[in-house]
């Protein structure tokens, strides 16, 4: 009933999947057994949309209470735990442990918050927004955006695209290049299916541009720090002064559109003290420029 009522109000099948962090052949074939324990359908489903049925918009009110009184459960039954325990779990990725906000905010919470326990989940985006989901982190770190019906959001910082090269490249003396600049060519990227969406987003000028990508496993971890020959291209997310210098690498700014934001989530309507004070220390951390 829950499923239906998250496929309902998505009108979609993959929608609901990805919100219901569950397969979507799997969500199919457990609304196909929904639909034959009660005897009628409660969907009109084509390959283009999904409507309600007179029966299914009877019966909607009582599957979104359902949702409603399940999603108020999670969040209670988390804050009574983390109330006792007070101890602060956060998620990030690996690559982001160069970012100078996230780096400053957990260290000035430590300092701080001695009464705290402070422990950091590295993990990948997809996994950590599951680990959020269920309840064993408190917060994430994260670049690109989300659902704001399921997630609070405090943007800490944003971040364009640089193109890192060898240092006996022949762009290698540039302060900036275009997207014109590498249309067309190899560009080496991090792998797509760690996170489609971000993937997408970040990528975005240079698929346009009409670039073929390469993709560098290694790079789930940050730019390279070596290039195997002089003429190899790659992207990653621009830190700027945040990333430190690779003596063989040098990055490129790309002028673009590009701004990924990198933000601090929570679920919404989750809250306890130790979550709250790390909330409210990140949102003063936002408002603060960086000197």
């Amino acid at each position: 009933m829950i499923a239906f009522a998250v496929i309902a109000q998505e009108r979609s099948f993959t929608r609901a999947a990805e919100r219901l962090r569950v397969a979507q052949p799997w969500l199919s074939a457990r609304f196909a057994k929904l639909e034959s324990l009660l005897g009628f359908r409660l969907l009109d489903r084509t390959t283009r949309s999904v409507t309600l049925t007179d029966r299914g918009a009877t019966l909607l009110p009582v599957a979104e209470e359902m949702l409603r009184v399940s999603q108020q459960a999670d969040r209670l039954s988390l804050q009574i735990g983390r109330m006792e325990r007070q101890v602060l779990r956060i998620g990030a990725a690996p690559y982001t442990k160069v970012i100078r906000r996230r780096h400053e905010l957990l260290n000035d919470f430590a300092l701080t918050r001695t009464d705290i326990g402070l422990e950091l989940e590295i993990s990948w985006s997809i996994p950590l927004l599951a680990k959020l989901d269920a309840g064993e982190i408190d917060s994430s770190f994260m670049m690109g955006t989300v659902d704001p019906r399921q997630y609070e959001r405090i943007t800490l910082a944003e971040y364009g695209l640089a193109i890192s090269v060898d240092k006996a490249h022949a762009w290698a003396g540039r302060a900036h290049l275009d997207v014109e600049d590498v249309a067309g060519m190899a560009v080496q990227v991090f792998t797509r299916s760690l996170n489609p969406g971000l993937w997408a987003t970040l990528h975005a000028p240079l698929i346009e541009a009409g670039c073929r990508f390469i993709s560098m496993p290694e790079m789930a971890e940050g730019a390279p720090t070596r290039m195997r020959s002089p003429e190899d291209v790659a992207a990653f997310f621009d830190f700027g002064t945040d990333e430190p210098a690779a003596a063989d690498v040098v990055r490129i700014p790309l002028r673009s559109q590009v701004a990924v934001p990198f933000q601090l989530l929570r679920r919404v309507g989750y809250a306890s003290p130790a979550s709250d004070a790390f909330w409210a220390m990140a949102d003063k951390s936002a408002r603060t420029p960086i000197l």
